[in-house]
């Protein structure tokens, strides 16, 4: 069988795996699912955080490497070895997660800065207008009342911004535990792998372009040295790897990647109001019922 004969069968195999889900196979499936149990260790180890914003971004690099790899081995056609190799796929792409992740923390720094500050800081300083006047006020009397620290005053911001804005950037750290704990599944969540993945990805365009660029050069040339035609389902889809890197990576993540990140520092600032309020309602009605049963 000819290399371009295997290959589209073998990478429509891969997008069936990406698509099912073991837990929903039969028993007369049992025997495939059993065999790739990279998918099972994917749905065992990983949160959706680490999936979405750490493993995604690691796939889109891996691609075209992957591309590659079943167009000049036909032999990963065959079931078993495609099982075998989906563990060793999984251990590299988490690995490049991992290094997506780190690629990530680097330019945040950056990125804050080049916006004016991190949002869940500037949303809460005096002198920004993203949010109110008396919705600021809200969310101190929230953070007074769960955190028992001291208000921030504009005066006091006006004095030192520096101290201000690193003084708001802890009280976020305890913000984030403490939605962690009060509300674990809110929109907020779903904000922050957002961000995660925008910035992961931001921080991953330089090597996800040359490894694209890379796999490409590499399918025109085993292609040429095989007596294939440099124009193949190889190269033309790590093409389009190139292509997607140069266009996200420098035109749409920069932008993408600030929304996202406001996005999440909004909707983290709503989802601690709304806790912090419910729970001095629910201390108001214990004392109620404390006062009412003492009478």
């Amino acid at each position: 069988m000819s290399k371009r004969n295997v290959f589209w069968p073998t990478l429509l195999r891969l997008a069936v795996l990406s698509r099912c889900n073991p837990r929903q196979a039969d028993s007369a499936a049992e025997p495939f699912w059993s065999s790739v149990t990279g998918f099972r260790m994917i749905e065992k180890w990983l949160d959706p955080y680490d999936l979405k914003a750490r493993i995604v971004p690691g796939l889109l690099i891996v691609f075209p490497i992957l591309i590659d790899a079943l167009y000049s081995a036909p032999v990963l056609s065959n079931w078993s070895v495609f099982a075998a190799s989906s563990v060793c796929g999984f251990a590299l792409v988490y690995s490049l997660g991992l290094l997506a992740r780190d690629l990530g923390d680097r330019i945040q720094e950056e990125l804050w800065e080049s916006w004016g500050g991190a949002p869940s800081t500037r949303f809460l300083r005096y002198r920004d207008g993203t949010f109110g006047e008396n919705l600021k006020n809200l969310i101190w009397v929230g953070i007074v009342a769960e955190f028992s620290v001291p208000p921030l005053t504009a005066e006091q911001e006006a004095m030192n911004p520096a101290l201000a804005d690193k003084e708001i950037a802890d009280i976020f750290k305890r913000v984030r535990h403490y939605l962690r704990d009060k509300d674990a599944n809110g929109l907020w969540k779903t904000h922050n792998i957002e961000y995660g993945f925008y910035r992961n990805l931001l921080g991953s365009r330089v090597p996800w372009l040359i490894v694209a660029i890379t796999s490409t050069a590499f399918a025109v040339v085993f292609a040429l040295r095989t007596g294939s035609t440099p124009i193949n389902p190889a190269s033309l889809l790590n093409l389009v790897a190139s292509v997607c890197a140069i266009y996200l990576g420098w035109a749409i993540l920069p932008g993408a990647t600030k929304r996202a990140a406001e996005q999440y520092a909004e909707s983290a600032w709503m989802a601690f109001l709304r806790r912090a309020e419910e729970s001095r309602q629910q201390q108001c009605l214990l004392r109620a019922r404390g006062e009412a049963d003492g009478m």
